[in-house]
């Protein structure tokens, strides 16, 4: 029997006033922006309101993370509480302050370079709101079987859309942001979670194929694990058939890295549950097949080196056995891709003496390194809205060795403690998640190579949502430990 709306209205009330009451309303606010962030570009392609409107509801989610940190700073100055608890803390404030040092020091655009650093951390703020919240067991199952949940249901939509009519995936591409009533800001935001799509791939609900590639290879990564713990009481058909739609959603996001990287995960997986003579045999088989294609590029398939991704962007059209094989052909690697840039990046920085950063500001820094490398000067600049691919280059530029040193400090200081968790911990659920969060740091790490993946809104928002919990997790882990002391 349906309800009728007063009675759902009375529920809602309820439920409200017990979480109120359980001090769960921030968990619950949390959880709702992790389930809508996947939907936000299909949600607000059919919003019926003026430009103006949907870009702040475009950023209206960061106001509310935003407002809920204010209040974990509040809480802890009524409490007497330290604010700065760890070294992640200290470190990301020290990051923080370095960055801001640099715009006076560049004299830079002050709005340009901070954007710059929002879209970098605006996510971290989640991080410390997850930390000081006390999570219970259910909730943390419930945010990693919603993630994974969320996975399969982008996995499912973007296989469907690869064989749909254009009719069908009209319904998913996203609607053009209004750079003029956003300003710099939006064109930011909009250069990180917005742009075209490759010409036969497909996006789910996402904004592009970064997005959509990147979330899914997050949701990937629970998948596997969940997987392998749950391995004998779930149905190994049911699973296999998951494993074949996930992976090939990561295909017809036409975006090798992801495929690379899927491939990878599994090995990832088994080294963190301690089966290395799995994983190795796994690497074998891996070895055996690169092999093959690499001998398939050279007699039997036609790589094409010569692809440009630009007109793939355009709509031109794809020979998908030459943009795939092209990574296997010796011309690509030597015609420089992301390569290129790391090499050129190290010699603007690390040969020129620039080792505290050339600006905050990318396009003043990308102008910087242009003339401090004149030799490549036409082709960086020719290639400057993609330097940020290489998103641990780009981090050099702007912020320099401290800077790098201190983000990657950050991640160090996670993963220790993910290892204490899987070391240490005998619940088998918080052993899972910190697997899953050990191989998301790992993953992340090599991703940063070749995509911006710090950047990417769906990505970053889990990736410190998950951060935060494992956090969380390891201080309630000691709380207990000191009580028992004492």
């Amino acid at each position: 029997m349906i309800a009728k709306p007063s009675e759902i209205f009375w529920r809602i009330i309820d439920w409200y006033q017990i979480a109120k009451l359980k001090g769960q309303i921030t968990f619950w606010i949390v959880f709702a922006i992790a389930v809508y962030l996947p939907f936000e570009e299909f949600i607000l392609k059919w919003t019926p309101a003026p430009s103006i409107v949907l870009l702040f509801l475009r950023f209206l989610h960061e106001f509310v993370i935003y407002f809920l940190l204010l209040k974990v700073f509040y809480k802890r100055l009524v409490n007497g509480d330290r604010l700065i608890k760890s070294s992640i803390e200290l470190a990301f404030i020290c990051f923080f302050f370095w960055a801001i040092i640099l715009l006076f020091v560049h004299d830079t655009s002050i709005f340009s370079g901070l954007n710059n650093l929002r879209t970098l951390i605006r996510y971290v703020a989640v991080y410390y709101i997850i930390v000081e919240l006390d999570l219970s067991r259910q909730q943390i199952n419930l945010l990693l079987k919603t993630i994974l949940i969320l996975g399969l249901i982008q996995g499912y939509l973007v296989t469907i859309q690869y064989f749909a009519p254009q009719s069908f995936n009209d319904l998913f591409i996203p609607k053009d942001v209004n750079l003029d009533a956003g300003g710099i800001a939006i064109q930011k935001d909009s250069e990180v979670s917005a742009g075209n799509l490759k010409s036969g791939s497909v996006n789910g609900t996402f904004a592009n194929t970064t997005n959509t590639s990147s979330f899914l290879v997050l949701c990937f990564i629970i998948w596997v694990i969940l997987s392998l713990q749950n391995f004998a009481n779930t149905s190994l058909i049911k699973n296999f058939f998951n494993l074949l739609i996930m992976y090939f959603a990561l295909f017809a996001t036409y975006k090798r890295v992801a495929l690379m990287f899927g491939l990878v995960i599994p090995i990832v997986v088994l080294f963190f549950y301690r089966k290395k003579l799995l994983a190795s045999k796994i690497i074998w088989l891996y070895m055996f097949g690169a092999f093959m294609l690499v001998f398939g590029s050279l007699f039997f398939l036609n790589v094409d080196t010569s692809i440009n991704g630009w007109a793939i962007r355009n709509g031109e059209e794809i020979d998908l056995l030459g943009y795939f094989g092209q990574i296997f052909s010796s011309r690509y690697w030597e015609k420089g891709t992301r390569q290129w840039m790391i090499i050129t990046i190290f010699q603007g920085i690390i040969g020129t003496g620039n080792w505290f950063g050339l600006s905050p500001d990318s396009n003043e820094a990308i102008n910087t390194l242009a003339e401090l490398v004149p030799s490549k000067q036409s082709l960086i600049l020719e290639r400057k809205g993609v330097f940020e691919d290489v998103y641990w280059g780009a981090m050099l530029i702007y912020y320099g060795i401290p800077g790098v040193a201190l983000f990657g400090y950050i991640f160090h200081r996670l993963y220790k403690t993910t290892q204490w968790l899987i070391d240490y911990c005998l619940d088998s659920q918080i052993r899972t998640l910190a697997i899953v969060f050990a191989t998301l740091i790992v993953i992340s790490i090599f991703y940063g190579f070749v995509e911006r993946i710090f950047e990417i809104k769906c990505f970053s928002f889990y990736l410190w949502l998950l951060a935060g919990v494992v956090v969380n997790v390891y201080s309630s882990y000691w709380r207990k430990s000191e009580k028992y002391m004492i």
